[in-house]
C-alpha cells in the first residue's frame, strides 16, 4: 500500500515571525528573513550582509539550531583550514513548532486551572503578592512585601478566563492536527 505524503505549503511571514520571536526572539528575525530563500549560505555573509558581528550571529544562529529553525553544514575552508558553516532555514519546521508552542501553553493553562480549582489563595489588599493558603499561613496572611494584610480571593473570574483560553488552545491544537 502507497501511502501519500501531505504536501504542506510554506508558513507565512506572519506565522514564521511569531515562532522566531517566541523561541528565540526579535533579534533573530533580521537573520531568518535574510536566509529565507537562500541556501548555503555562510555565516560570514549572513554578519557582513546585516553588519553584525560574527560572534552575534553565530550566538543566534546556534539558538535558532537548538530548535531545528536553521541547519548548517561545514566545510574547511582550503587555504586557511579553517571550519566555516553554510546555513540553511528550515522553513519547513515552522508549523511544527507552532504547533508544539500551542500544546506546550495548553498543557500549562491546564496545570493552572487544576491549581485554582483546588487551593485557596489569599492576596494582599494591596495587591502586593499572592499566594495559596499553606504559603499565606507561613507568613500569618501578613504580607512579605508590605506588611498588609492578606484576604482570600475569589478566583472564580480566573478560573472563567483560564477555561476559555483551555478551550481557544484545544481548538487551535485539534486544527493542527
Amino acid at each position: 500500500m502507497v501511502q501519500k505524503l501531505k504536501l504542506t505549503a510554506k508558513p507565512g511571514k506572519k506565522l514564521t515571525e511569531e515562532v522566531v520571536t517566541e523561541l528565540v526572539g526579535e533579534h533573530a528575525l533580521p537573520i531568518i528573513g535574510f536566509l529565507k530563500g537562500k541556501t548555503k549560505i555562510s555565516e560570514f555573509i549572513i554578519a557582513e550582509e546585516l553588519e553584525m558581528e560574527i560572534n552575534e550571529t553565530r550566538n543566534i544562529l546556534y539558538k535558532l539550531l537548538e530548535h531545528n529553525i536553521v541547519s548548517f553544514i561545514r566545510k574547511k575552508d582550503r587555504i586557511k583550514g579553517w571550519y566555516i558553516c553554510y546555513w540553511d532555514f528550515n522553513d519547513h519546521m515552522i508549523p511544527q513548532l507552532h504547533r508544539k508552542l500551542h500544546v506546550q501553553k495548553l498543557e500549562k493553562m491546564e496545570s493552572r486551572l487544576t491549581k485554582e480549582q483546588s487551593a485557596t489563595f489569599y492576596l494582599c489588599n494591596n495587591a502586593c503578592s499572592r499566594m495559596d493558603f499553606d504559603k499565606a499561613m507561613e507568613f500569618t496572611f501578613k504580607c512579605p512585601e508590605c506588611g498588609g494584610l492578606m484576604s482570600q480571593q475569589d478566583n472564580a473570574r480566573t478560573i472563567q478566563f483560564l477555561e476559555g483560553k483551555i478551550v481557544e488552545l484545544k481548538k487551535l491544537v485539534a486544527v493542527k492536527q
